[in-house]
């Protein structure tokens, strides 16, 4: 079983949509909530009924002045289950420490930020997954965010009432003191997920023996993220299988006999950040292939032309086809080979890179 982890940003967002196809029950994705969609709202004239225009700054039009969002027009939940278009997917409603990430941005993430601090909203959000066939909630429990064994057991039996399944998703260091909880109150239908986040599975065998020697009839699935936030594009090797990516999660999890593995596709496990590179860095691609579970690595080092070195990554994926793409199947590469003119930035790289990862896993 493979479990793509996505926070719900737009270009996550449209690979939920776009590659659905590929999700069953060997398939599932976990999606991090990290912000709210809203139903927009306009501002209405007392007097007339219509409604209220305004002019933005850099416009030339007027358009209709937006009310501010209220939690009565979230439809966070309704969107994504209308993406997965019947097919399940695990839901986590994001919380994160103060220091887990750094250089963080506010804006993007304002839901986590509330989620992180106020468990009783954090639980009122968890219980609204229940209104919807197709997902699955994920308690989350980490560093300066565990739940009291009297607060776990309590919200478990709460989300039993309306969900058939749930999961629970541990960093490596909390297994021990939660193990008699978690063998008690979980089922054949629910999922424990042990996060090992960014060490390397091989400093783990503890925590891998005492997790496959846990009695539970639950599925058990490995969660890791071989990605390193440490690394910059240009720190990636050009046109090799990169050696700073290191996949063996996706093949040891069967020694320890789980039930699966998860990880983020390639992409890093961060968050928005204050400044960004003002369209300047290195442009990456990273293809993936199965065979040899590993990332083939292409980078443009020339950091001054910022996105348009993405026309370089492109020009070494097409003299690479054989390699990358020899049965001629790969959704990612047919639309890298349709770029004309324009070869994207670094959030199509990223849809590219997850895109392919998806299909690859798919792979028998």
């Amino acid at each position: 079983m493979y479990i793509p982890i996505m926070k719900n940003r737009d270009e996550e967002l449209r690979v939920i949509r776009d590659m659905n196809g590929y999700f069953n029950e060997s398939i599932i994705p976990l999606i991090e909530i990290i912000r709210d969609e809203h139903t927009p709202q306009y501002k209405v004239d007392d007097v007339t009924g219509g409604y209220v225009y305004e002019l933005k700054l850099g416009n030339k039009n007027k358009t209709r002045a937006k009310l501010p969002p209220t939690e009565n027009d979230i439809i966070t939940l309704n969107n994504i289950q209308e993406r997965l278009k019947g097919k399940k997917a695990f839901v986590d409603f994001f919380r994160f420490s103060e220091n887990e990430y750094a250089n963080k941005a506010f804006k993007g993430i304002e839901l986590s930020f509330r989620l992180s601090r106020d468990y009783n909203y954090y639980k009122q959000r968890m219980l609204q997954i229940g209104s919807f066939n197709d997902l699955i909630p994920v308690i989350s429990i980490k560093k300066d965010l565990i739940i009291s064994e009297h607060d776990l057991t309590k919200l478990i039996n709460e989300l039993r009432r309306e969900n058939p399944s749930i999961a629970i998703r541990i960093t490596d260091n909390y297994l021990e003191d939660y193990i008699e909880l978690l063998e008690e109150h979980l089922t054949q239908r629910d999922y424990l997920m042990l996060d090992i986040r960014d060490q390397h599975v091989d400093s783990k065998f503890i925590e891998l023996e005492e997790f496959e020697d846990l009695e539970t009839n639950a599925k058990k699935i490995l969660l890791n993220s071989p990605r390193s936030r440490d690394f910059k594009n240009g720190d990636y090797e050009n046109l090799v299988f990169t050696e700073k990516i290191d996949n063996k999660v996706a093949k040891i999890y069967t020694d320890y006999e789980l039930d699966g593995f998860g990880d983020f596709g390639g992409l890093k496990d961060n968050l928005p950040v204050d400044g960004g590179g003002n369209g300047l860095g290195a442009a990456l691609g990273l293809i993936y292939s199965k065979e040899e579970n590993a990332f083939f690595s292409i980078v443009n080092y020339d950091t001054n032309i910022g996105m348009r070195g993405f026309e370089y990554v492109r020009s070494e994926v097409l003299n690479r086809l054989p390699l990358l793409d020899s049965e001629d199947d790969c959704i990612a590469i047919s639309r890298i080979k349709n770029m004309e003119g324009k070869f994207g930035n670094w959030a199509t790289w990223s849809n590219l890179t997850l895109t392919r990862y998806i299909q690859q896993q798919a792979k028998k």
